[in-house]
């Protein structure tokens, strides 16, 4: 965190990393916002929502953000709980810091009772946050048909938002359209977060009460907003696109996520694997994820962002998986942690678990596949056809089938038994005087190295590339290690 000032008559410091500061710091921080166009600055030509305070859009070198002007207390406030709720997993604007401006106290009464002039503080303060992509504003929504599939798209996206904030203890205090960014994501639609001035965090999830609190709040917004969307529209008075209905339908579908936490929460344990990977499914489908499975994980749910799958595993293992594959390998590593956590009795963390499934599977998997991949084959879409097969094999045997047991079978099942097809057997001559074998003439070359680099730490990269004898040694020496031991 950097706080310095700038070359400026006018003292401003900047809370932010100092790369955002050296984007943001030539700004005219001691003019107001809206006197910025007048100096020189553009600013992007984005409609916003409504707010109660003066909003800008820029962009500084390649980078957009949104300056939104308050006091400095709820500046560094709503960075502060903006930070916090990121963390919590919710959906929300990125912050990137807030910035100081002193300024001279201003006149706010010359005859006071005291007969003392009266000055507050004429510091202004500034909440900088990046711009989010593919969103849209509530203002832009008015323009496209509220037919009764869409107002029920947007809310039901709210309703989970709301969900996802009490689940993870966060009060918003101020819910509203307004307050909401709407973000189109392929077929899904999320709500975005877009003001935390008035958020209150707890420890735990908000209480019934504060609940009921945000719900009534947004239910009473929806009374303006219904009026500024007529007005917008040129409607008569009579004719209502938002009404009581909608937010009956909102607080519906609020209740009904909210039971089914309560059930998944309350959920002690899952008879097959099979169970537990449909749940998991289950909860993709909405949008969401869980963080981990140990203690009271099954409270842990978080909205699901493009990268976010990749992002989660490669901080826990530092390997790139392919964004299609992402989510799968996520799911498999939460299923090899609750079934590790199951068999020794106790909770056994992410971290460990994700170690442990890279140690025992992932590792000795992808150089087993290096030594029998074709080029024409997709690393991720085999690695995933062998662990199927391992697990099916060992359902049907009632036994934790070892890996590489599990792959010399995958690999018999996948041979074709005939591969050669038509030969010329003029060909065929001149691979016999060459004395090169037909079906590695006939076979594709076999996957390279560099292809399956990024499935595999930094550590171990090294060992994709070695000869065939010296990887099938290294092999044995990894799967005898690193066996699990058997129930």
């Amino acid at each position: 965190m950097e706080t310095t000032k700038a070359q400026s008559s006018t003292p401003i410091q900047f809370h932010m990393d100092a790369l955002n500061q050296r984007h943001l710091q030539g700004l005219p921080w001691h003019l107001l916002l809206e006197e910025w166009p007048a100096h020189g600055v553009v600013p992007l030509l984005i409609r916003r929502g409504d707010s109660r305070h003066p909003v800008i859009f820029v962009e500084r070198d390649g980078l957009r953000y949104a300056i939104k002007e308050t006091t400095p207390h709820m500046a560094q406030r709503e960075i502060a709980n903006l930070r916090e709720i990121d963390r919590r997993g919710i959906p929300t604007l990125s912050p990137v810091g807030s910035v100081i401006v002193s300024a001279p106290p201003l006149l706010v009464d010359v005859d006071s009772p005291t007969g003392i002039p009266q000055y507050i503080s004429g510091d202004r303060g500034y909440t900088v946050t990046k711009l989010a992509p593919r969103v849209v504003p509530h203002v832009l929504l008015y323009r496209i048909p509220f037919t009764r599939k869409t107002k029920r798209r947007i809310f039901s996206a709210i309703a989970l938002l709301l969900i996802e904030l009490h689940e993870h203890g966060v009060y918003w205090g101020d819910p509203s359209l307004a307050n909401v960014l709407i973000r189109v994501a392929g077929r899904r639609i999320q709500a975005i977060l877009a003001d935390a001035e008035t958020a209150e965090l707890f420890p735990e999830p908000v209480n019934d009460s504060l609940r009921e609190q945000d719900l009534a709040a947004f239910g009473e917004s929806l009374l303006w907003q219904a009026e500024d969307l007529r007005y917008a529209r040129g409607l008569p008075e009579d004719e209502e696109l938002i009404d009581d209905k909608d937010f009956r339908y909102l607080e519906q579908r609020y209740r009904i996520l909210r039971r089914e936490h309560r059930q998944l929460h309350s959920s002690t344990g899952f008879a097959t694997p099979y169970q537990f990977q449909r749940m998991l499914e289950d909860l993709s489908v909405r949008g969401f994820s869980l963080l981990d499975m140990s203690g009271q994980a099954l409270q842990q749910f978080v909205a699901v962002l493009p990268g976010w799958y990749q992002s989660r595993i490669h901080k826990l293992l530092g390997i790139h998986v392919p964004p299609r594959y992402a989510r799968r390998f996520y799911n498999t590593i939460l299923s090899h942690q609750y079934q590790l956590s199951k068999k020794q009795g106790r909770d056994v963390s992410l971290e460990e678990a994700a170690k442990d499934w890279y140690t025992h599977y992932h590792l000795p998997a992808i150089l087993f596949l290096r030594q029998h991949l074709t080029s024409d084959q997709d690393p991720m879409q085999a690695y995933f056809s062998l662990m199927e097969y391992r697990w099916r094999l060992s359902k049907k045997e009632h036994r934790e089938v070892p890996m590489e047991e599990a792959a010399l079978s995958w690999v018999m099942q996948h041979v074709g038994t005939e591969k050669l097809g038509d030969v010329d057997p003029a060909t065929l001559a001149t691979w016999w005087r060459e004395r090169e074998p037909v079906a590695q003439v006939l076979e594709p070359p076999l996957i390279e190295g560099q292809k399956l680099e990024p499935l595999l730490s930094k550590e171990e990269q090294p060992l994709i590339h070695l000869p065939a004898p010296e990887l099938d040694q290294k092999l044995t020496q990894i799967l005898e290690q690193a066996e699990p031991e058997e129930e």
